[in-house]
This record gives structure tokens, C-alpha cells and sequence, in this order.
């Protein structure tokens, strides 16, 4: 899959193992940070990609937490942790 890099503006081919719907969460996470100066909700994130249910994006983010993308502060909210940006080539 090809995406385009916020930082460099470069076209790349992602060689990590993220599904497209992860990567799709993943963006809206740091576009919204970006914007907001804060992190998204899981409501926030499942109206921003016109999802149907909290728990599709609780599976995402759990599976980007899972392959070291996101961190979860325990007992807080909007507990989400960028740890590493998608790698340019």
C-alpha cells in the first residue's frame, strides 16, 4: 500500500504489517491531535471514520497497541499514546 508521508511529503510504500483500517485509525488519531492539540475518543474516532460501533475501534486500537503504534494510560481518558509514526522510506 501507498500513502503519503505528513513530514516529508514523500510517497512511500508502508512494509508494516497494518491493515488498511488500522492505518486509517491510526491517521485519524494523529490528524485529530494534530488539529485539536488532543487526543480523539473512541467516539470521536468512530464519527470521524463513519463507523457503526465503539467496539470496532476498541479492536483497532487494541491491535495498534498490540504491534507497538499506540499506548493506553490505564484509568484515564483520552489514555491513547502515539509511541512511533509511520516510517518514511
Amino acid at each position: 500500500m501507498k500513502i503519503k508521508c505528513n513530514i516529508c511529503n514523500k510517497t512511500m510504500n508502508l512494509s508494516q504489517n497494518l491493515t488498511n483500517k488500522q492505518l486509517k485509525v491510526l491517521q485519524f488519531i494523529k490528524n485529530f491531535k494534530k488539529k485539536n492539540n488532543n487526543i480523539p475518543t473512541i467516539r470521536d474516532i468512530v464519527k470521524g471514520l463513519n463507523y457503526k460501533s465503539n467496539s470496532i475501534v476498541s479492536f483497532h486500537i487494541e491491535a495498534l497497541v498490540d504491534k507497538q503504534y499506540l499506548a493506553k494510560v490505564p484509568h484515564k481518558n483520552r489514555s491513547i499514546v502515539i509511541l512511533k509514526d509511520i516510517p518514511c522510506e
